[in-house]
């Protein structure tokens, strides 16, 4: 079976998991602490099992946030280039309707942006982008250069 990796969702599942592993491993031991069974051999071994949840909780942690920041930083990267070729078009654009699917997309953007939900901001881009088609000079729902002579 080929391993895939992780999104950051899954990180934080698995770091959810591992925490409350080490909570019940927690909760073993003090439930178990004057068990004539539970040496302090034991008691140390579960400690150090309970830690080593913690650290693989953690571990997720930390993934699922490298893995929000690489998609965050491209985010950020399609936003810059969809608000810089909206700004171009506007101050170029001759028609009123064009320019008024343009701002109207931005608006859509802004809002999304602000809702801080990673798919309205894709949705939301992807908006701005498909406004911009056929624009003069501007640019194509894919992004791309809108092909020379197009007109809006």
């Amino acid at each position: 079976m080929a391993t895939r990796p992780l999104n950051p969702a899954q990180c934080g599942d698995l770091a959810q998991q591992f925490h409350d592993l080490a909570v019940a491993i927690g909760n073993y031991r003090l439930q178990h602490v004057n068990d004539p069974d539970m040496t302090d051999a034991r008691q140390f071994q579960l400690q150090n099992e309970q830690m080593l949840c913690l650290q693989f909780s953690n571990h997720f942690i930390a993934q699922g946030l490298a893995l929000e920041q690489s998609a965050i930083d491209e985010t950020l990267q399609d936003i810059k280039r969809a608000t810089s070729d909206a700004q171009n078009a506007i101050a170029t654009i001759a028609s009123v309707d064009k320019a008024l699917q343009i701002t109207s997309a931005l608006a859509v953007l802004g809002a999304s942006i602000a809702s801080m939900n990673p798919s309205a901001i894709e949705s939301g881009v992807e908006g701005v982008f498909s406004a911009l088609a056929g624009s003069r000079g501007g640019i194509g729902a894919d992004g791309a250069a809108a092909p020379a002579g197009s007109s809006g």
